[in-house]
């Protein structure tokens, strides 16, 4: 029972090595990684009333410094360069307005291109020979870009504006301000990963101190890991 709940409370990564070193290591190590995926997430509405999904794909471009604390468990600080792409899709609206006649419209929810840098830190834990957990914590700390609308086109957009399309006002992309989230991890080899994520999303932020929105999702990614110094 009490190897049960230290593996609950802290748990487990892999990132990806040649060889897997089981002797106590407690130096830092800088490695570079990157890993893409789908991702969706549920919570959002539109009027207060109609709630939909949001669903697309992402790119990180990862630099990250381990700190080995046992031989199966370490911490992990990371900074990312996030790409990612919110897809297009259409609501059917059906209400009752008292200024307008019709009661029924559709509506385009666009796809939203952005890139922000965020840092995150992972608990992690080794729980077999190819599988591993994780609780990471992520925070958005710098919105560099997004685009409305299709990727090509005249459409509303925000370069080297520093804000975020939902805090201009418009519909939220894939990533949110915070991220709460635990995955499960399977090595391919040395190098290549795979993780299954279950994560809730938040408004929460430096700028929303106030908002305590919670946006459940779930997430596959795949993971490429480098290590410059062993």
């Amino acid at each position: 029972m009490r190897h049960l709940l230290y593996v609950l409370l802290v748990p487990s990564l892999i990132f990806a090595q040649d060889t897997i070193n089981h002797n106590l290591n407690t130096k830092k190590k800088l490695n570079f990684s990157y890993d893409f995926g789908v991702k969706l997430y549920a919570g959002n509405s539109f009027l207060d009333q109609e709630t939909f999904t949001r669903e697309g794909v992402f790119l990180n471009i990862n630099v990250f410094s381990e700190k080995v604390i046992t031989k199966k468990t370490s911490i992990i600080t990371k900074s990312s360069l996030i790409l990612s792409n919110a897809f297009l899709k259409k609501l059917h609206i059906s209400s009752d307005f008292d200024d307008v006649e019709i009661n029924s419209f559709n509506t385009r929810i666009p796809n939203i291109l952005s890139c922000d840098i965020n840092f995150s830190i992972d608990f992690t834990k080794k729980i077999r020979p190819l599988f591993s957990n994780s609780y990471s914590l992520k925070f958005r700390l710098w919105p560099l870009f997004y685009k409305k609308g299709r990727i090509f086109g005249g459409e509303p957009n925000s370069l080297g504006g520093l804000i975020s399309a939902e805090e201009d006002g418009s519909f939220p992309g894939l990533e949110k301000t915070t991220t709460i989230s635990y995955s499960i991890d399977y090595l391919f080899n040395n190098l290549s990963s795979i993780k299954l994520l279950l994560f809730i999303n938040s408004d929460w932020g430096i700028n929303s101190l106030q908002d305590f929105s919670v946006y459940p999702g779930l997430a596959i990614q795949f993971q490429k890991t480098f290590t410059f110094n062993k």
